[in-house]
């Protein structure tokens, strides 16, 4: 009897982990986040068209995008090939599949150069960190991009301070109604974005502002470019006021010290 006993009691406990352990294999699938999809231009800044590609190998997933800042859904368009495309566009991306949760979005722009300012007589002050002066200067306005990986190639210009100085002097008057500032968001190289683009014309009338929002919590290393809208007209001279954070929030490791600010191109529309 008591062999009997002992035989049922392994049995219930056998099943019982068992049972457990597929409850806990299902839990695991049941929540587990898939990965976003990573992404890949061409040439983030081209004169004709651009190619966008997303990859993500996992059989039975999908990706899915948007191209008019709506949230990616379902529903979205559904990516099979590299996209071309021949204007400006801000692509959206996001993985599905039916056992796991959908990915966060990822996100990338491709932007059409519209005005070559490549001419432009260009001054920075102050002279950039001496371990990241990129191509000098008029880097910023010879079409080339950096990449999140800055310390390969020679396109990023690094500052450590409080404001940054950037005279535009153009060869002749030129319409802006826009400009845009490249920039790289590398939370954890301690490399963050300004706080404030101002921007001068040539009487020092301040002509288009932007305020970037404090960031409260990490967020994915990307390249950053900052829309400033700026009074429609036709300028000879603009200068732009960078103003960056003097001290890195409290919710990074690095609180309290100096961050970085990196910038690698400057256009206008």
């Amino acid at each position: 009897m008591r062999n009997k006993i002992y035989v049922v009691l392994c049995f219930c406990f056998i099943f019982s982990a068992c049972t457990e352990r597929e409850k806990i294999a299902y839990t695991a699938a049941e929540v587990f986040e898939l990965a976003s999809p990573k992404l890949q231009a061409d040439s983030l800044l081209f004169n004709n068209t651009a190619k966008v590609t997303a990859v993500f190998n996992l059989e039975g997933a999908e990706v899915r995008y948007t191209t008019d800042g709506t949230e990616v859904t379902s529903d979205a368009l559904l990516y099979q090939n590299p996209i071309t495309v021949n204007e400006p566009t801000e692509f959206v991306f996001r993985a599905f599949h039916s056992a796991y949760h959908m990915s966060e979005e990822a996100r990338i722009r491709v932007l059409k150069v519209k005005k070559d300012i490549s001419t432009a007589k260009v001054t920075v002050m102050p002279a950039p960190d001496s371990n990241y002066m990129g191509p000098g200067a008029m880097g910023l306005v010879n079409l080339q991009k950096g990449t999140l990986q800055f310390k390969t190639g020679n396109h990023w210009l690094g500052f450590q301070g409080e404001k940054i100085r950037i005279v535009l002097d153009f060869e002749k008057e030129t319409s802006i109604s826009k400009l845009i500032v490249s920039s790289l968001n590398d939370q954890g190289s301690w490399i963050f974005l300004p706080k404030t683009i101002r921007i001068f014309a040539d009487s020092k009338e301040e002509i288009g502002m932007l305020s970037v929002p404090l960031p409260t919590d990490a967020a994915p290393k990307n390249i950053a470019l900052l829309d400033v809208s700026v009074v429609a007209g036709s300028y000879k001279r603009i200068e732009i006021q960078i103003d960056l954070l003097e001290a890195i929030p409290q919710w990074h490791q690095g609180k309290g010290t100096a961050p970085f600010f990196f910038i690698d191109e400057i256009l206008v529309e």
